[in-house]
């Protein structure tokens, strides 16, 4: 490949990181507004089947993510390889967007199979949990 079109995908997979993050939140709030409106018509058997479809979903988001990060690693060492300079990069910050994206990913699925497993939301407005 040439200079240009490792570059070019480098940044392809720049974006395809970001839209794997957006639709993850996406998923994520789908999940939880989808579970506030229809929580008490949810019974137990279908409260987990969501959860583990949220996780699941939320861990193939994740491995995908880690898998464009190598990627574009793998293709910046071929530039370097070949001669060519390569994408100017602050490690830092890298390393501290990558920490926040963790940070955000575990949060959001906790707080997500948090909020599925509340018997509080499996209750219609006026009832009580006791």
């Amino acid at each position: 490949m040439s200079e240009y079109e490792l570059t070019s995908l480098i940044y392809e997979l720049f974006r395809d990181m970001d839209s794997q993050i957006e639709f993850w939140l996406q998923a994520t709030f789908a999940v939880v507004v989808a579970v506030y409106f229809a929580g008490h018509r949810l019974s137990v058997g279908l409260r987990r089947f969501i959860a583990v479809m949220y996780v699941a979903a939320s861990l193939q988001a994740g491995l995908r993510w880690v898998l464009f990060l190598r990627r574009s690693i793998e293709h910046r060492n071929a530039l370097e390889l070949m001669g060519a300079s390569d994408i100017p990069t602050t490690w830092s910050l890298v390393v501290a967007v990558t920490a926040l994206l963790a940070i955000i990913f575990v949060g959001g699925v906790g707080g997500t199979v948090y909020f599925l497993a509340r018997k509080e939301a499996w209750l219609k407005e006026g009832e009580s949990a006791d």
